[in-house]
């Protein structure tokens, strides 16, 4: 007589279905939060564009996506502090930017895909410097 396991499987097998299982429930987890994270369309309005002025008030050219924060006065006075992310270092300097792309102080006009949640956040599609030099080569550019 063969002795069979709770799931009705020869002995010892019963082992490598579990793990072989468990395997690709964790495989399709990982896979999961790698979408959502990488998903623009989850914190953006992907088909909208808006165009923003401000004052940098800092630059982190850091992994996993470049991060621009800077200030914008409305026509009434009040203050806003936007943050404006990116893509990976790695990516923008194949598009010229650097470290060095926006310094403090400096004023800054943005073009990009709006927060899904109207929050003072936008995804940079092109950037250019007050005098409208643009900072870097736009995406589809042959570079």
């Amino acid at each position: 007589m063969i002795s069979t396991s709770s799931l009705g499987l020869p002995a010892g097998k019963e082992r490598i279905v579990i793990a072989r299982a468990s395997f690709v429930v964790m495989l399709l987890g990982v896979a999961g939060a790698a979408y959502a994270h990488h998903s623009a369309p989850v914190f953006y309005k992907v088909e909208e564009r808006i165009t923003v002025s401000g004052t940098v008030a800092e630059f982190r050219f850091s992994n996993p996506h470049a991060i621009l924060k800077f200030d914008v006065v409305t026509a009434d006075g009040e203050k806003q502090e936007w943050t404006a992310e990116t893509t990976s270092p790695s990516i923008l300097r194949r598009r010229g930017w650097s470290q060095e792309s926006f310094k403090p102080g400096e004023k800054v006009k943005l073009e990009g895909m709006p927060s899904q949640d109207g929050s003072y956040l936008m995804r940079i599609t092109r950037a250019f410097r007050e005098d409208g030099t643009e900072i870097g080569v736009p995406p589809g550019t042959n570079n």
